[in-house]
């Protein structure tokens, strides 16, 4: 008797963004997991594959044999079908991310677990099924090579579902290893890729139309992308794939890609902050080099689908509209926002779950739709309501005009498209919206410009004067202002850098005015920061407005300003007691109401 294996990829069981057949069949692709599992099954099985996505399973389906595959969002409802199928005395196994994480879970739901790749272990398993001694693990020792790969049964596949089934894989892994990614925990930090002339032979083979990578980076290593590109241009297929950044620093690279075919990238910008990106391990990206690298991208003719993560350490109420302003400006074809989430596996879940952040192992609310953990600065409520803006403000008409209509005519429209059809699935979920901490942060995070240049003061003590002249010479221009809310102690922090004069202390004092009133938290300024210090400033800052403010509302904390001001005015002293012609410029006494021989603080 032929042996019938069913292989169920499940669909997300929970999904805020719940994909319907009308969103598939627009822009998704299918997975290669299943169709590669079924090109290792031995001739002589009976296999077919079911994607609960676009059809639903018969339960009822005479098989011998269940396969599933399941990320962690999927998790919960691929448990469910194998208890369905187990309730016949249908064996099930179970591999993919999330079982090759927690295996022991997995296998309170299954028969057997593969654990890592299937490659060299499938075999195995069916082999040990058929002589009636299926273990309770499948696990193989080292990664597999990938030369000599079996084509994926794309034929499986219900094509008329999809947008494309036309997929395939030159490379597995990452060259880089993200805290918050599961990619890199699953192929071992390892990045190896299939020999480009057995990759073109797979692509000629395909139907005709777009294809595209399913490669995690297709270009983590340029001198094998380059090859791949220069030997896949003859074929004059337009494709799709992931990658980094990074990859705008290699100008022939880019050239390579977009004479390929590339027309579209998905690239993991992830933040725009570059200490989230160092507490993620993801310092690759310099968040300094992004307007750049994106418009090398542009220039190229590729189209950029943006990621970015909400959630991270240093995430504040700014982050959603700094982050939707940002695709704006540098017209990000298509923004996709998830927020932060710690996957079992990854060393972020691993840190999390060790300070107690975890809220709950509810795996269906793993899907980056979902706030399952408790962030830093900002309360879970504000975390989801300012990403579900974020992505409805970025796909209102007004955005994507923004964004799309600077395209050349002939990619105007399918830019348009896929926008317009991301819209319709962005629009189902529930509607967001910012704090008004968002926008006090967004008026606070500015340069401020001074005027009175000639009057400011070195704020340090032990200046000589040769020092002091020099430095005040190159004086910022700017008191930068860097606010940051800590949302679960009800507290602005702001640090100030640079200079500081009476203009732009009035500035500052004006621009305080809302949080003040309006927000009631309680705010600590940092004068750390400050160079260089006008005696007008200071005589402001320390007597008048945010006196009389702090004993009117009891919020401001200043924090170094009064070591600030005394270094400031004992470097007046200085300079005058060694005959500095600069002192017609300063005279403090003039401003303060004070002799300069005093050391007023």
């Amino acid at each position: 008797m032929t042996l019938k294996i069913r292989l169920i990829d499940p669909a997300p069981k929970d999904s805020i963004l719940m994909q319907t057949a009308k969103d598939i069949k627009a822009y998704w692709f299918a997975r290669l997991s299943l169709t590669t599992l079924a090109a290792l099954t031995p001739p002589g099985i009976e296999v077919a594959i079911t994607d609960e996505n676009v059809e639903a399973i018969d339960f009822d389906e005479a098989v011998d044999l269940v396969g599933l595959t399941a990320m962690t969002m999927h998790a919960i409802r691929a448990y469910e079908i194998a208890d369905r199928f187990r309730e016949r005395s249908i064996p099930v196994v179970m591999g993919g991310l999330h079982a090759s994480s927690l295996p022991h879970e997995a296998k309170e739901h299954v028969d057997a677990v593969v654990i890592g790749e299937a490659e060299g272990v499938w075999e195995e398993l069916l082999h040990d099924f058929q002589n009636g001694r299926l273990k309770p693990f499948y696990r193989r020792t080292q990664f597999c090579s990938l030369k000599a790969q079996p084509h994926p049964r794309l034929d499986l596949l219900k094509k008329k579902h999809y947008w494309t089934i036309n997929c395939v894989q030159a490379t597995r892994g990452c060259p880089f290893s993200c805290d918050f990614c599961s990619v890199a925990q699953f192929f071992g930090d390892t990045y190896r890729y299939r020999p480009v002339d057995e990759v073109i032979a797979e692509i000629s083979s395909l139907p005709p139309g777009y294809f595209t990578f399913v490669d995690d980076n297709i270009m983590g290593k340029p001198s094998y992308a380059k090859e791949l590109f220069q030997k896949l241009a003859p074929l004059k297929k337009k494709w799709a794939s992931q990658g980094s950044l990074t990859m705008a620093k290699d100008t022939a690279l880019l050239k390579l890609a977009a004479e390929s075919g590339c027309y579209a990238l998905f690239v993991g910008i992830e933040s725009l902050s570059q200490d989230n990106l160092a507490s993620m391990n993801k310092s690759i990206n310099h968040v300094s080099h992004y307007e750049d690298a994106i418009k090398k991208i542009h220039d190229h003719g590729i189209m950029i689908v943006g990621s970015f993560i909400f959630g991270f350490d240093h995430d504040d109420d700014a982050v959603f509209e700094r982050t939707v302003k940002f695709c704006e400006k540098n017209k990000i074809d298509l923004p996709i926002f998830f927020i932060l989430t710690p996957v079992p596996g990854t060393r972020l879940y691993k840190r999390m779950e060790e300070e107690g952040r975890i809220l709950h192992h509810d795996w269906s609310k793993y899907n980056g739709s979902n706030v399952v953990f408790k962030p830093k600065l900002l309360s879970e409520e504000t975390l989801f309501n300012g990403y579900s803006w974020a992505f409805q403000e970025s796909y209102s008409y007004h955005s994507m005009a923004k964004r799309i209509l600077v395209a050349p005519h002939h990619r105007l429209i399918p830019k348009a498209v896929v926008n317009y059809s991301f819209r319709r699935m962005v629009m189902r979920a529930p509607k967001g919206g910012v704090t008004i901490i968002s926008k006090i942060l967004g008026s606070l995070n500015t340069s401020i410009p001074i005027k009175d240049k000639k009057n400011l003061i070195p704020t340090f003590v032990d200046a000589t004067f040769e020092k002091s002249q020099q430095l005040l010479k190159g004086a910022g221009k700017m008191l930068q202002v860097k606010a940051i809310h800590n949302e679960r102690i009800r507290t602005l922090f702001i640090r100030l850098e640079g200079s500081l004069d009476l203009s732009a202390a009035k500035q500052l004092i004006k621009r305080l005015q809302l949080p003040l009133k309006t927000a009631k938290r309680k705010i600590i300024i940092d004068f750390t920061g400050i160079q260089y210090l006008s005696p007008r400033a200071a005589n402001l800052l320390v007597t008048k407005n945010l006196q009389r403010l702090l004993k009117r509302r009891r919020q401001i904390e200043m924090r170094n300003l009064s070591q600030i001001a005394s270094g400031a005015f004992t470097n007046i002293t200085n300079l005058i007691s060694e005959g500095t012609t600069a002192e017609e410029d300063l005279h403090p006494h003039q401003e303060m109401g004070h002799q300069p021989s005093h050391d007023h603080s």
